[in-house]
C-alpha cells in the first residue's frame, strides 16, 4: 500500500544505517511503482541488490529515477526528476559504501558518500510524495507505521554501535 513517507524519516534512516537504507528505499519505492504501474516484471529485491553490481546498479538507478520522473510529469506534477542527477549521486555512494575507516581520506570519503546516499534518498522521496499527492484517486497519506519506529532503533542501534567500533580504533 503506498505511502508518502516524511522526509526527515528517510533522511535519518539513511544516515543512521550509514547508507545501507539507499538500496532498501530503492526496493521499497520499485515495489510501490510496481504495484501502481501493474508491472509484474518490476522485482523490487532484485532492483535493490542491483545496487552492488558494479555498471549495472547504476544504469537500475537510473532507470528507477527515470520511472519515477515519468510518472510525476504524467499526472501532472510539477517537480522535476533528473535521473542522471540521483545516478550520480548512487555512484558517490558506491565508492567507499563497503570501506570504513579511521584514516582521514577514508573519514573524508566517507561523509562524502553518506551525504550523497541522504540527498538520493530524499532526492526519491520527494518526488515519489509528489506523485502521490498529484495522482488521481484516493489520497495518500504522510504517515509513520509501526515498522518505521522498529526500523529508525535498529539503524540508531547500528549507527551506536558503529560509533563504538570507530572510537575504539576497531575499524583499523
Amino acid at each position: 500500500m503506498p505511502r508518502r513517507r516524511p522526509l526527515w524519516l528517510v533522511a535519518a534512516l539513511t544516515a543512521l544505517s550509514l547508507g545501507i537504507y539507499l538500496p532498501l528505499w530503492l526496493g521499497l519505492s520499485w515495489l510501490e511503482l510496481r504495484q501502481e504501474t501493474a508491472d509484474e516484471r518490476m522485482q523490487p529485491l532484485w532492483h535493490a541488490l542491483s545496487l552492488f553490481v558494479p555498471g549495472y546498479g547504476y544504469w537500475q538507478a537510473y532507470q528507477h529515477f527515470r520511472l519515477l520522473g515519468d510518472q510525476l510529469a504524467r499526472v501532472g506534477g510539477t517537480g522535476k526528476v533528473d535521473p542522471l542527477s540521483a545516478t550520480l549521486g548512487v555512484v558517490l555512494w558506491s565508492i567507499t559504501f563497503l570501506h570504513y575507516s579511521t584514516e582521514p581520506l577514508f573519514v573524508l570519503l566517507d561523509a562524502i558518500e553518506l551525504s550523497a546516499a541522504i540527498g538520493v534518498v530524499v532526492y526519491g522521496q520527494r518526488a515519489l510524495n509528489e506523485y502521490w499527492r498529484a495522482r488521481p484517486g484516493a489520497a495518500v497519506a504522510e504517515r509513520l507505521v509501526d515498522s518505521d519506529w522498529l526500523a529508525l532503533a535498529i539503524a540508531a542501534s547500528y549507527f551506536a554501535i558503529a560509533v563504538l567500533g570507530y572510537v575504539s580504533g576497531a575499524g583499523n
